[in-house]
């Protein structure tokens, strides 16, 4: 009998404890404050957080103190600076005076180029386009890689980084991605116009031109000059690219961390200047 009692006992006992242990690995409330659980969240990509920082109609919402949602402006400078690169592009080819109907002779009658490429003009004015648009990227938003926020190795740096500058530059690295995405498509589109006229040209015959093979030559050598810098320019930019993305996801990370880790008075004040993470 004392047997029984005590085998009752003891599964009620265990019972108890099981669910006590569910409460305390339950799924962590706003009330309770930040958990553990971030350190299991799969890798974001930077479209992911750029959605992340620009949903509900283009405006950041972030939990404040007392579980009430602030809102905060996005940048203005994302739609303004996407629309001025299609302008600029396509004031190119206005000012060109191009059209889309060019063509050459060819053997077996005239070759009509493809109609991406509405001559010289325009296709080198839409490459310098995207020239400038490249060295604007890296003259707006190369601090965000100089902070070298992936580079922090204590709590100590952690928490001398600013809330309101890790808040910033991640909004401006959401911007960015969406200005590369762009700047990568219109390049893309320029290296595959060029191919595609390569092959166009392959068809020309000067057969009335007693260097017609010199010219042909020259004419691709002349696109080949035309996409050298800019194709340098793309490698370069796709490299701040990567780093871009290694800061956007140390900043999610820090931004998780801080308020973990972090005293109120470990920040610097606003009138102090911000401090870079350390190496």
């Amino acid at each position: 009998m004392m047997a029984i009692l005590n085998r009752k006992t003891l599964e009620a006992a265990q019972l108890v404890a099981g669910t006590a242990l569910l409460v305390l690995i339950g799924p962590p409330s706003a009330e309770r404050g930040p958990s553990a659980a971030w350190a299991l969240e799969p890798a974001y990509e930077p479209q992911q957080i750029a959605r992340r920082e620009y949903r509900h109609h283009g405006v950041r919402r972030s939990p404040s103190e007392d579980g009430a949602n602030e809102e905060a402006p996005e940048d203005v400078n994302s739609a303004s600076n996407s629309g001025a690169l299609a302008a600029a592009l396509a004031s190119c080819e206005k000012d060109s005076n191009g059209t889309a109907s060019l063509t050459l002779p060819g053997a077996k009658g005239a070759i009509r180029l493809d109609s991406c490429y509405r001559g010289r003009e325009q296709f080198v004015c839409s490459l310098n386009t995207l020239l400038d648009e490249a060295k604007k990227l890296n003259s707006e938003y190369g601090h965000i890689i100089e902070a070298k926020y992936p580079a922090v190795g204590s709590v100590d740096a952690i928490c001398r980084i600013r809330p309101d500058a890790l808040s910033t530059d991640l909004t401006k690295a959401g911007t960015f991605a969406a200005r590369f995405k762009d700047l990568r498509t219109e390049y893309d589109r320029r290296i595959s116009c060029a191919m595609k006229i390569e092959q166009n040209l392959k068809q020309v015959n000067l057969g009335d031109m007693p260097h017609s093979a010199d010219i042909l030559k020259s004419m691709n050598d002349t696109l080949e000059a035309d996409l050298k810098d800019v194709a340098a320019t793309r490698q370069q930019i796709f490299d701040l690219n990567e780093k871009m993305q290694a800061s956007q996801k140390a900043i999610v990370t820090i931004e998780k961390l801080r308020p973990t880790m972090c005293l109120s008075t470990s920040a610097p004040k606003p009138a102090e200047s911000a401090e870079k993470p350390a190496d």
